[in-house]
This record gives C-alpha cells, structure tokens and sequence, in this order.
C-alpha cells in the first residue's frame, strides 16, 4: 500500500519513520522557554456570551510558577433585604431635600410622594465602607423595578462610592446612573466622571430597556482599575459595559474604599414625569481573597454586631445600659424578669449594668438578666443567637458586708422557650438548658466598692458555643447561696455576652 510523506511548508524537509514503522517524534524537553514546540490545550471560559455588546468575553485562569491554578472565594462584606417597614439606622444613613422614601413590605421606594420638583432628592447610604484592595474585586448587586421609563431631569444612582449629598451627583465611585438618556454605568474619579456611554441593547442595537415595574438585578464590579455593569433580567446576567482604566489616572476611582448608597435626585429642572425605583435587596462582596471567617462572625459583619437586628420594633443597642443613669435596684425573680434588670426594657437584655438588694441564702435561682431571641417575621428576618463568652463583674455597694459573707452561685440558661426558669419541657416548649458560671465572694466586713474574692467571672466557650433559636431565651442566673438581707447592702454588676447571630 502507498504511503504519504510529511513535508514541512517552509522548510521542505520530510519526517522520519523509525525500522519499527513509527513516526520519529523528539519530544521537548524544555516546555518552559519553548512554550511553541508543544502541543497543548489552553483554558479560556466564557464570562459573557456577547448577548449585549456583540463579542463573547472571554478570561483565562492563572497558573503561578508552582503549578497552582489561582482561585478565590467571595467575602460577604453585606447583604440587606428590605422586608421591613421602617428603615434600619442601625446600618444606613438617610437624608432628604423635599423628596421622601418609604418603607413598605418587601421594597425601599423612593420618590414615595410623587413629587417632580426641582433641586429635591433621597439618599439612603451604609455607614460601613468597604475597600478594593490590590487585585481584589469589590462587588454590588441589588434588585430594582422603576415604576415608570426615564424622566427628564430625573437621575437615579446606585452603587459603591463617596455618594455625597442627596441633591448631586456622586462624588467618587463606580455606580449605575439611569437618566432620561437611559441607563449607563459612570466611574466618578473625585468628581471627574467617565462613562460606558448608553447602554445599548442586545447586538448593539438601540439602548437597553426595562420593563415598568419588574425587578431586574444590577451588578457592579470594582478593581481597581477597571469597573463591569452587567444585568440580570431573570433569564442570566449579561455584561452591559465595561470601563478600563482611564488613561490620565492610575485607578477607576480615587478613593480606595467607598459606601453601597441609592440616590435620587431631581436637577437641572423640574421632572417631566414621576418615577419611583422600588429597591429589593442589595448584597456587597469581595472577591478575589481567601479569609476564612465563622457563620456568627459573618453574621456581625452583615446584620451589625451588639445591636438590634433589621426590623426591630426599635433599632437600638441590646445591651440595657442608659446613658448617665444609675441602675435601679429589684429584686430577681424565679419566673419574671424584675424592673430595672439588664432585659426589662424591651428588646435588650444582652448585656447591661444591674443593682440588687442582698438577700438570704435560698435555693432559688433568680433572673439577673433575660433576653429573648427575636421570633422574626416577613417583615424582619429570623436569626440563630451564638454566644461564644460571658462576662460577669460586680461589686459591693450600699454598706459593707456585715455578719454573714455574701456568695452568689450563677449560672447560664438558655433554649427555653418561656421566660420563667419554671418552664417544662413538652411537645410545643422547651424547658431551659443550664450551664455553671462560677461564684462570687464578699468576706465579712468588705467594703463599699469591693470587688468579690476572686475578681470578675469570663466564661470563653471558644469552638463550643451556645446556639439559642428564634423565640427562645438567654438568661443570667443568680443564686445567694450565703448571705444575709442587710439594710442596704446591694451588689451592682455588669454583664456582657461575646455572641454574633447567624
């Protein structure tokens, strides 16, 4: 049978076959500075189909010079669900001019009143600020519907930046801005903005549009030196501008860290029309790093850490401790929280300053402290109570110790589903879990202001933590299990969970 041969283009040379009829092929031995005498395949993965702009995008992964692929995890820096109906300045900051927002069941809705007069607006804006550091990516997503197309004069702004007030335009960040123009994406470099121009629609034809009253998800990715808009319409997330770095600045933004904000302003003259944008939810991450953190932890960080959770009847501390105010002296209770106690002002508890009267030695445990986790609702989402630590300090007040010393037994109870260390366990409740604190001396004749024999009790529960549900309690117990009820003798303490919620 015939054979064929093998002849170099350009050099005319023919391969060789081996006595054992295989082709002769050297290999390379040196892959590393002869990367072109090797057969090989190289991984590209589509980041965007092209829907928008006409051209796939495509990245390739990095290999560093051991041989590892580079990957990396997101970093939830935030993530907040308007369920609620009233805002939560526990985390964000709101000013107005004339145009007010509204908090309804499952939206932020800004321009609530309708209004179209001039030089008005809204702002609503985190008090954290997250940073872009080296070449890690900071990331915004949020879930927005706009009741009606663009309005002359009309500019509605969103995204991670210096937003400054309420009435102008951002003073340094990469944000959304949807105009009477149409929607693009704008990277304000201390107040000198570059765009991505109109975002056009699919095959670069016309602009990009939306839909009255249906929510789309807005996505924006910051590095430093270059910034991606994309959009998700429910059927996938297609990439609707980019913006490189611009040639007379190092960095897309000046400031290496900037606040998620939502704007909505009316300038230039009045509205042509009303529009309101109805805001869902938003969420802020950083990509590109590697940090590992706990659920409780992660839970500080998003829903904010020693404070109420969004939702509260009332955004506030949850540690009982007012403000240039001595606490009032009440007995505890077996089966209530007392007036005055770290728990009796509603919502707190988790934490708090405390005066009692000495009393006899008993065999009943008292409530010092009580507080229960919130039940959560449609409109303010549960969270799981961790506790990884307890500090408890008192000291001697009133008068000195007298005939008897004072020792005070305490104790942690938790999971019970009622507020009386009485309730029973049962189909539909929970009777509380207990865990020992420790002891608390004050020898005969210790004086006003001492602290007991052995300091302050810290309890560190480390990788073992206490896990308290919705609707369950957390309590501080204590128990005199020597002492005498002395005119006036009283201990004052203070007392402070280590928890985060999850």
């Amino acid at each position: 049978m015939a054979g064929f041969r093998i002849e170099g283009n350009t050099s005319g040379n023919v391969a060789e076959v081996a006595g054992t009829n295989q082709l002769k092929v050297i290999p390379e031995t040196n892959a590393i500075t002869s990367p072109n005498n090797i057969g090989g395949v190289r991984i590209f993965a589509e980041v965007d189909q092209g829907y928008i702009i006409n051209t796939p995008t495509l990245k390739s992964p990095e290999a560093d010079f051991d041989y590892r692929v580079r990957v990396s995890q997101d970093l939830l820096l935030d993530d907040e669900w308007f369920s609620y109906t009233a805002q939560n300045t526990a985390k964000h900051g709101y000013t107005n001019t004339t145009m007010t927002n509204a908090w309804v069941a499952g939206s932020m809705v800004t321009n609530s009143g309708n209004i179209t007069t001039i030089t008005t607006g809204t702002q609503l804006a985190t008090y954290a600020s997250f940073p872009v550091l080296g070449t890690t990516t900071v990331s915004m997503d949020a879930e927005i519907g706009f009741t009606a197309q663009p309005q002359t004069n009309t500019f509605i702004e969103w995204g991670i930046g210096v937003p400054g007030t309420q009435t102008t335009a951002p003073s340094d960040g990469v944000f959304f801005r949807l105009s009477a123009a149409g929607l693009q994406g704008i990277a304000s470099i201390n107040g000198t903005e570059v765009s991505t121009g109109i975002f056009t629609g699919p095959a670069l034809t016309g602009t990009w549009t939306y839909t009255n009253n249906k929510r789309y998800q807005f996505i924006v990715y910051q590095a430093s030196t270059e910034a991606y808009f994309w959009v998700d319409d429910g059927t996938g997330a297609v990439l609707l501008g980019e913006i490189e770095i611009p040639g007379s600045t190092g960095t897309v933004a000046m400031a290496g860290s900037g606040q998620a904000f939502f704007k909505h302003r009316i300038t230039g003259g009045a509205a042509g029309a009303t529009i309101s944008a109805n805001i869902s939810r938003y969420s802020v991450r950083q990509g590109g790093v590697q940090i590992a953190t706990t659920p409780s932890t992660q839970g500080n960080r998003l829903y904010g850490s020693y404070q109420a959770l969004a939702g509260a009847a009332t955004q506030q501390g949850l540690c009982q401790y007012a403000n240039s105010t001595a606490p009032t002296s009440g007995a505890p209770s077996n089966t209530a929280i007392t007036a005055g106690l770290p728990g009796a002002t509603a919502g707190q508890g988790l934490g708090g300053q405390g005066l009692l009267p000495a009393q006899v030695a008993a065999v009943t445990d008292g409530i010092w402290a009580s507080y229960q986790v919130p039940l959560g609702s449609v409109n303010s989402p549960a969270r799981r109570l961790v506790i990884r630590g307890v500090r408890l300090d008192a000291i001697n007040t009133g008068a000195a110790v007298a005939t008897t010393a004072t020792t005070i037994q305490f104790s942690l109870a938790f999971g019970h589903t009622a507020v009386s260390l009485a309730t029973t366990e049962g189909p539909a409740s929970k009777a509380p879990r207990r865990l020992a604190l420790g002891f608390m001396t004050w020898a005969i004749g210790a004086a006003i202001g001492a602290q007991p024999q052995g300091g302050p009790i810290f309890l560190d529960l480390g990788d073992a933590p206490l896990f308290v549900n919705p609707g369950e309690f957390f309590q501080l117990v204590g128990k005199f299990v020597v002492g005498t009820a002395t005119a006036s003798q009283t201990i004052q303490f203070t007392y402070q969970p280590i928890y985060g919620w999850e």
